[in-house]
């Protein structure tokens, strides 16, 4: 008999749904009878994997084995989480994670269970949705399509309704936001346009909060309570259930123990959404970013569906409310909507098969009919490109062949100019691009392919139309026509070269864009004013660089580094990283063992076609100086410049050092750091440099 199920694979909680023998989308309790199961996994000393509340309970308790939020860094091939002796990527703890999920549901229903839709963000990327696929199968399921996380509850609040109307979806869930605008008729789900942020979610404003508590804690006592591992995880709790409970009170209040001293603060709804104000402000630009491709407004719109456990906070409420003059649709559960939508797609896909079993009866699909079955269009969440030579063969770019938003199933074509030789194989690389800018820093290369058997021309010139299909599941077909012959071209798909600096050599006759990375030092001693200045004064760099012409990327590092967001041009995700900037919320540990100097150089080399500059910010004196010092060492030899900029018990000698020259080094304070960041982002725009800066010190 075939079973199947749809998943909510979340970021903080996952959830399976299952059509039960009405026809009807059902929620399937896992082993402790929760409809929802903690994405949290714990690690035993044998490395067995303990999943869901007793993970979290571990979690809780001071147990550091405990792995979560791994589906952040889906499709990330830097990230890895290490528990004794073994490494585990996010997709080896998806797959960890779903295997519970299947099992407890074959426990439930009573039977092998091989049949799944499982869920995405929908702004995942091609990466991010294959490696779901993947962990999915060695969980042991047959995936029969992954389904975009809005668009799934969008199919659960439209499968029973038969009057027309044009939604926009709000989901915001635990780590992961998406806003879907789609039109529900009486047999049509259709999806308009999408967006969202996969490293957005309720999580974020829990970590503003352990933040502000933190720095209460310093000011009261002059300690920090997240040098120790155990109260940090006991804070996180805490501040998660006191959001929770600031959704329903007014005030709430939160204590804190840590070496004896003990801190109790009462926190406003007010405040709480005073510090997360910008959070709530990067959902309201990717929303209004959507309903600008969807080429619509708010009045356009018969209502606003809020998904996600974390619309149940009254700010989002109210920004919803306010800007779109309804109330919010509430038409489903927010924690299951996303899951039961994803039962629904299973049923719909099973029903394409010859024997599906329904409530544990095995049936023809003549025989059965889903309740309220629609049929679901959805779109591309990423543009699919291909690199190309400019018009005035200066530079490369990305030649967009299906753009975003595009319904899928799609196929598109594009006509390219390809030079041939007499006696030569004439080979074509076609490199495939995922991105919506022309500028190819700002894209991704996700694939290369090569076409064999372009016949030769006199003038040494052909046309090659090339052929992109992009299926429901995410699945690229790429094809060939040479417009001459009208022949069908052999492809060969072949693997991405490390090496793609290329990419970015130097246009002729140009002048050399600047790459700057800003680093900001994320150790605990960065907690409350200093980080929320740091953020502002990286802000104010930004707002006096132009972007049409260089890139800004910007890194956290402390014990560890790591890109918030990498070189681009793209303003709205450079403003995205820097908000995202936390002592508590990083992920880069707490203390000062990394070196940026060696994590920059790695980025830089693959951007040799410009000027390179790195612009670090600390409080402190790292303890890696002599590896720190080595690496300045090494960006004077090939042209690195650095600025280091210091203040608190930052070592000025230090940061001479480090720094391109003595004139590259500013100790300064809180008060001034944002007019000398300003004052160095005007030097390096006029100078073209930052050798020698004469900043306002």
């Amino acid at each position: 008999m075939e079973r199947f199920i749809g998943i909510d694979l979340g970021t903080t909680y996952s959830s399976v749904a299952t059509i039960d023998e009405y026809g009807k989308p059902v929620i399937v309790r896992n082993h402790n009878g929760e409809s929802l199961t903690p994405s949290v996994i714990y690690f035993d000393e044998f490395n067995n994997p303990i999943v869901g509340s007793e993970a979290k309970e571990l979690l809780q308790s001071g147990e550091e084995n405990v792995a979560m939020f791994f589906k952040r860094f889906m499709g990330d091939d830097v990230y890895r989480f290490y528990a004794y002796d073994h490494e585990y990527t996010a997709k080896d703890l998806s797959a960890i994670m779903l295997r519970k999920l299947k099992k407890d549901a074959e426990e439930a229903l009573g039977g092998e269970i091989k049949n799944a839709v499982i869920t995405v963000p929908a702004y995942f990327n091609d990466l991010q949705r294959s490696e779901t696929v993947a962990a999915g199968v060695e969980a042991g399921f047959n995936v029969l399509r992954i389904i975009n996380e809005p668009t799934a509850a969008a199919i659960t609040y439209g499968i029973s309704r038969s009057n027309n109307q044009r939604l926009l979806v709000y989901d915001l869930g635990g780590g992961t936001f998406d806003v879907t605008i789609l039109e529900i008729s009486s047999d049509t789900i259709k999806v308009l346009a999408t967006g969202g942020d996969h490293e957005l979610g309720g999580k974020d404003w829990d970590d503003m909060l352990i933040s502000h508590i933190v720095e209460q804690f310093q000011i009261e006592f002059g300690a920090d309570p997240t040098e120790s591992v155990e109260v940090y995880n006991d804070l996180a709790y805490d501040c998660e259930k006191l959001k929770k409970q600031l959704s329903s009170k007014e005030s709430a209040t939160i204590s804190v123990r840590y070496n004896g001293m003990r801190g109790r603060y009462s926190i406003t709804r007010k405040k709480f959404e005073e510090l997360t104000e910008a959070q709530l402000r990067s959902t309201k630009t990717m929303t209004e970013h959507v309903l600008n491709e969807a080429g619509l407004t708010w009045n356009d719109l018969d209502g606003a569906l809020l998904v996600g456990g974390s619309t149940r906070m009254p700010m989002v409420e109210n920004w919803v409310r306010q800007m779109s003059g309804k109330e919010p649709l509430r038409g489903v559960n927010v924690d299951e909507a996303v899951s039961l939508g994803a039962a629904i797609q299973a049923g719909v896909e099973m029903q394409k098969r010859v024997n599906y079993n329904i409530g544990g009866q095995t049936t023809s699909n003549q025989e059965f009919r889903l309740l309220g079955s629609k049929k679901i269009v959805d779109v591309m969440s990423h543009s699919l490109g291909a690199v190309a030579v400019s018009e005035d063969g200066e530079k490369y770019v990305n030649s967009i062949i299906i753009p975003k938003n595009k319904a899928i199933p799609a196929t598109e074509h594009k006509n390219f100019l390809h030079h041939t030789k007499k006696n030569s194989d004439n080979d074509l690389e076609v490199y495939l691009t995922q991105g919506e800018s022309t500028d190819i820093r700002d894209c991704i290369v996700v694939g290369k392919y090569i076409f064999h058997g372009i016949r030769y021309f006199s003038n040494g010139e052909t046309i090659i139309n090339i052929e992109y299909s992009y299926d429901e599941n995410g699945l690229i077909v790429v094809n060939g026509i040479q417009q001459e012959t009208n022949k069908k071209l052999q492809i060969e798909k072949v693997p991405i070269s490390e090496d793609m600096k290329w990419l970015y050599d130097k246009p002729k006759g140009k002048s050399m864009p600047l790459n700057v990375i800003i680093a900001i030092d994320l150790s605990g001693s960065m907690t409350g004013k200093p980080m929320r200045m740091a953020r502002s004064a990286a802000m104010e760099f930004v707002s006096k660089i132009d972007l049409n012409i260089h890139c800004i990327g910007i890194m956290g590092f402390a014990d560890n580094a790591k890109m918030f967001s990498e070189l681009t041009h793209e303003i709205s995700s450079i403003e995205s990283a820097i908000n995202k900037l936390d002592c508590n919320a990083s992920r880069v540990g707490y203390g000062n063992d990394n070196n940026p100097l060696g994590n920059a150089i790695d980025i830089f080399k693959f951007r040799e076609d410009s000027k390179n500059i790195l612009i670090v910010l600390t409080d402190g004196v790292w303890s890696s100086q002599k590896q720190a010092i080595k690496s300045s060492d090494y960006c004077r030899e090939v042209g690195y410049e650095v600025v280091a900029i210091g203040f608190g018990s930052a070592d000025k000698k230090f940061l001479e050092r480090i720094s391109t020259n003595s004139e590259n080094a500013l100790m300064t304070n809180l008060d001034n750091l944002v007019d000398s960041f300003g004052s160095i982002a005007q030097e390096i725009s006029q100078s073209g440099g930052a050798s020698g800066l004469k900043w306002n010190k």
